[in-house]
C-alpha cells in the first residue's frame, strides 16, 4: 500500500476545503436574496402597520372629536336652563305659577337628562364601531 505523500494530503485538503468554501458562498448567495426578500416584506409590514395604526388614531380621534362637541353643546344648553329658573320663578307672580314654572323646567330638564343617557349609549356604540372598523379593515397577517 503506497503512502500518500505530505503534499498529496495538503492538496486534497485545500481542494476539499475549496469546495466546501464555494458551496458556502453558493449558500450565502442564496440566503442574500432570501433576507432581502424577508427584510423587503418586514419594510412593508412596518410600513402598512404604521398606516394602520394613524388610520386608527384618526378615526377614533375623530369620534371623540365628535362626541367631545355634542356634550359641550349639551352642558351649554343645560347651563342656560339652570340659569333660566331663577327669572321664571322671579317672574311667578303667586305660588301656583312658581310651581307651574319649576315643574316646565323640570320637565324640560328631564328631557335633557333622557337624551343624555341616549346620547352617552349612542356615543359608546359609535367609539366601538369606529374601534371594529380599525381592526377588521387591517391587512392579512396584522391581526392578532
Amino acid at each position: 500500500m503506497p503512502q500518500d505523500s505530505p503534499t498529496t494530503e495538503t492538496y486534497r485538503a485545500e481542494q476539499q476545503r475549496g469546495g466546501t468554501r464555494m458551496r458556502s458562498e453558493q449558500m450565502r448567495g442564496e440566503n442574500t436574496g432570501a433576507g432581502a426578500t424577508f427584510t423587503a416584506q418586514m419594510g412593508d409590514m412596518g410600513k402598512r402597520s404604521f398606516n394602520v395604526g394613524l388610520r386608527m388614531q384618526t378615526e377614533v380621534f375623530d369620534a371623540l372629536q365628535n362626541i367631545g362637541r355634542d356634550w359641550v353643546k349639551c352642558t351649554t344648553s343645560e347651563a342656560e336652563l339652570a340659569l333660566n329658573l331663577p327669572n321664571r320663578l322671579a317672574g311667578a307672580r303667586s305660588f301656583p305659577e312658581a310651581v307651574t314654572a319649576y315643574q316646565e323646567w323640570l320637565s324640560e330638564w328631564l328631557t335633557m337628562c333622557n337624551e343624555d343617557g341616549r346620547r352617552l349609549i349612542a356615543d359608546g356604540q359609535n367609539f366601538m364601531a369606529a374601534g371594529v372598523r380599525c381592526f377588521t379593515n387591517m391587512p392579512t397577517g396584522m391581526q392578532a
